[in-house]
């Protein structure tokens, strides 16, 4: 199956969307505001030219800098800007919001944060947050979804039956699916296999999983999308931003044992805090995974501060399972490509997905 398929069977996801969105007007909009609850975005990627990335790499995690700018402008009119670290304040104490406010976020460290949104958030004067993968920061290593994503790519291109295959190497490497692809959707592309795959294995299962692949297509080719370096981090905690941690190697962390997870969650705020030379409070769940076990190890970590990617929390720690909105490029576009006020309305006011549904890992 070609990228080419893939990008159209998304682009008519945006066109519906787009056509439910009309029906999403300011008088509802108004009816259902978000109650003083403060907003919070989070972003991945943010690119130059977003068609030309997304031929190469995964759509969900891009962004371009011209709709981003937009998402800022159209942002600054309904909401106030704030830090994550103002949003803590109020969620520690109980106080609500006197204002709409929102925070925005960005996941993983890719450098093309620093190159293409940095400059003009701090133009702007908007504080921003930055989710680090400690393992990867200066150095020439890809991120493992990206990684996947490119191979899995590779072999659907190759292979005459993709599902098939995919199952087949799984089997050999005996790690065994099991529900995960009991429907065809789960393996109808590199995407959604990628997004099928990557909650439910070990980090260890993941690199055998790459390993085998490039057995079979060979090595990745093409750009790596790199990582931001301790330097720019530096420079990006003087100008206001706040860092924390995304975990050492973006392991989904249910699935790794209660010591791995350990190392994942304290290595990485150790990490951070001798590079920074200051305390880390704040931490994302990697792909949003997070189990009651999880949210012990990193409250009792010493991290003030967990976000997830959705609508609710463990009641138990509930300032390190803050919610949080997702958006990328088709987060906010109609049929034609085009910057949609409507359907950016609707997200963030929890109309879009009319009917959103938890798919995240949250039993131990």
């Amino acid at each position: 199956m070609s990228l080419n398929h893939d990008w159209r069977r998304w682009s008519m996801k945006v066109a519906l969307a787009s056509t439910i969105a009309q029906a999403c007007r300011l008088p509802v909009l108004d009816a259902l505001a978000r109650s003083r609850r403060p907003l919070i975005l989070g972003y991945h990627r943010v690119v130059e030219d977003f068609a030309v990335a997304a031929r190469i790499d995964m759509p969900n995690m891009l962004i371009s800098a011209s709709m981003f700018e937009r998402h800022l402008e159209w942002l600054g009119r309904q909401f106030r800007f704030v830090s994550l670290d103002e949003i803590g304040q109020h969620a520690m104490s109980g106080a609500p919001f006197d204002d709409p406010v929102v925070a925005i976020t960005f996941d993983d460290g890719y450098r093309d944060v620093y190159e293409q949104a940095f400059p003009t958030l701090k133009r702007k004067g908007i504080p921003a947050a930055v989710f680090v993968v400690t393992d990867l920061v200066g150095r020439d290593l890809w991120q493992t979804h990206d990684k996947l994503y490119h191979l899995l790519a590779e072999a659907f291109a190759r292979w005459d039956n993709p599902r098939d295959e995919l199952l087949g190497l799984l089997g050999d490497l005996h790690i065994l699916p099991g529900h995960l692809f009991a429907t065809r959707a789960t393996t109808r592309s590199p995407l959604l296999t990628v997004a099928t795959l990557l909650p439910s294995l070990s980090q260890g299962d993941v690199r055998r999983v790459m390993a085998h692949l490039e057995t079979v297509v060979g090595p990745v080719a093409g750009d790596m999308p790199r990582s931001v370096t301790w330097q720019m981090l530096a420079e990006m905690r003087r100008a206001g931003f706040t860092i924390g941690s995304h975990t050492k190697t973006h392991a989904s962390l249910p699935m790794e044992t209660p010591e791995a997870a350990v190392d994942e969650i304290v290595g990485s705020k150790s990490a951070l805090e001798e590079h920074l030379g200051e305390r880390v409070v704040h931490f994302a769940y990697p792909g949003g995974q997070f189990t009651p076990p999880i949210v012990d190890t990193v409250a009792h970590a010493g991290y003030q501060f967990g976000y997830t990617a959705c609508p609710h929390n463990d009641p138990r720690h509930p300032t390190v399972t803050m919610e949080r909105l997702l958006l990328s490029e088709g987060s906010s576009i109609d049929a034609t490509g085009s910057f949609s006020p409507p359907i950016l309305s609707c997200q963030v006011h929890d109309l879009w997905p009319p009917a959103r549904r938890c798919e995240w890992i949250h039993q131990a």
